[in-house]
């Protein structure tokens, strides 16, 4: 008997171990897989050609690497001036998608996998940038917004001896070497920034914090011109 309700008891650890792994094994397979789908063209920081529909817009052909033939594709792609999204195309069958852009203009794309059967999302791109030409000349091109990587929006961080650490990227498609100005303040991101964060070659930055919330934003500027990232906003506790 005693043997018995050992076995017995030793049977449900055993089945619960396999439940709570199985459990496990769902979660991380809920997340896709960043970096497992591969964008072809136009090249990241690149100036695309195009093909000129008017005189302020042209016509792009996204193209990137197929997955399987279980799988269609999302296809999103952001103004980066406006940081407003203007396409997100669904059940793409092709692994190439043709859209009019306006000229001059840096936008960003990526390409996402969706499971014919189960619809379910299982790889995503990088996000990679780009400028619609239409092969017009152009002296000299803004650089590519930044893209803010720590902290992002809405994250709460903690402060290690009253500082926290901004990080960020940057690219221009000129090739030019670019200098950074971080904003970063209590009321909108848009206040004078302090001397120490003004024109910085790093992309990132140790900076002075209290509790409460922070809105910040880096300006990048080559020899010509300049953009800004987007705002964001993080909270310190």
């Amino acid at each position: 008997m005693r043997k018995s309700l050992i076995y017995f008891v030793l049977s449900l650890a055993i089945l619960n171990t396999a439940c709570s792994n199985d459990k496990n094994d769902d979660n991380e397979n809920s997340a896709p897989v960043v970096g497992e789908l591969y964008l072809a063209s136009p090249l990241d920081a690149s100036t695309c050609e195009g093909v000129s529909t008017s005189s302020s817009k042209c016509e792009v052909t996204l193209n990137w690497e197929p997955i399987s033939e279980n799988e269609s594709y999302v296809l999103t792609v952001t103004n980066l001036n406006t940081n407003k999204v203007v396409l997100i195309q669904n059940d793409i069958k092709t692994t190439s998608y043709k859209i009019v852009l306006e000229k001059k203009v840096p936008f960003s794309w990526k390409v996402s996998s969706r499971n014919k059967v189960t619809k379910k999302i299982n790889y995503e791109s990088p996000v990679w940038q780009f400028y619609a030409s239409a092969g017009e000349s152009v002296a000299n091109y803004a650089p590519f917004p930044a893209s803010l990587i720590v902290p992002i929006q809405d994250k709460t961080v903690t402060a290690v001896d009253g500082k926290i650490v901004l990080k960020w990227a940057g690219a221009d498609t000129d090739g030019d070497s670019l200098k950074y100005t971080v904003y970063i303040d209590k009321v909108d991101g848009m206040q004078t920034p302090a001397a120490e964060l003004t024109n910085i070659s790093a992309t990132q930055a140790s900076v002075n914090v209290s509790a409460g919330v922070y809105y910040w934003r880096v300006k990048s500027s080559d020899a010509n011109s300049s953009s800004f990232s987007q705002i964001v906003k993080f909270t310190v506790n």
